[in-house]
């Protein structure tokens, strides 16, 4: 990559976050308009303690979460679709395999920037497809098909959609850096037979971060006595 390349990914880059930025405040005043207009139109009375005392519950458990992440989505996706991502909603479920699902048919490497555009396409494109979807469930397919997802029958298989979701897309990478996803398994595997997965479960934006730094830290030494390779960047000279 040469110098032209790297001043026009960052350019991409600063325009990305200015955009990401005051697209991310116009959404923030949206959302929060609703329930403010509904308060005023209906008169009301709520007070900022009250509010407060509602919501330090679900800010200590979910503000941790948020901020981890975002620092672990963003050198997979890159800046833009972190972005899209936080305003669209639903990451885990649709945003982040749709933009792996998408650099792997384009044949890009996450935190390229090739990535990041496909990523940013990725991600719209599904956000689409989500309000689309959505929308035909509410009004047209919802009231034929909920009666037959009902049924108990198809219970177990909704209650693993996720672990069935994330296993498909986490086993190439793991298949492409044993050595590398070792320390993060035993690590989490270890947590859930100590504390039960439960606990796990609920306390996993505080577990997160240590799991990650311990995998980096790892990761590191395994690199420094040479059990691991460093792999060019995409687009440098071998």
């Amino acid at each position: 990559m040469n110098n032209s390349d790297i001043e026009r990914s960052r350019a991409f880059d600063d325009k990305i976050n200015n955009l990401g930025r005051i697209t991310s405040i116009i959404s923030l005043a949206l959302m929060v308009s609703v329930p403010l207009v509904i308060t005023i139109f209906n008169k009301i009375q709520v007070s900022a303690g009250e509010i407060m005392a509602s919501a330090s519950g679900l800010i200590a458990m979910f503000a941790p979460m948020a901020i981890v992440e975002n620092i672990s989505y963003y050198p997979i996706i890159g800046a833009g679709g972190v972005y899209l991502s936080c305003i669209t909603g639903n990451i885990m479920n649709m945003k982040l395999p749709s933009a792996l699902s998408g650099m792997k048919l384009a044949g890009v490497e996450p935190g390229s920037s090739e990535g990041d555009i496909i990523s940013i396409i990725c991600v719209g494109v599904s956000s689409f497809v989500t309000v689309t979807i959505l929308m035909l469930s509410m009004f047209i397919i919802g009231k034929y098909i909920t009666p037959y997802l009902s049924q108990p029958i198809l219970q177990p298989a909704f209650a693993n959609i996720m672990p069935s979701l994330l296993g498909a897309l986490v086993t190439p990478f793991v298949i492409k850096s044993v050595k590398v996803s070792v320390v993060p398994f035993a690590l989490s595997i270890a947590l859930c037979f100590a504390l039960g997965g439960g606990y796990v479960q609920r306390y996993q934006s505080y577990f997160l971060p240590l799991i990650m730094v311990a995998s980096v830290f790892a990761a590191y030494c395994m690199y420094k006595r040479g059990m691991l390779a460093l792999k060019p960047a995409q687009g440098a000279p071998k």
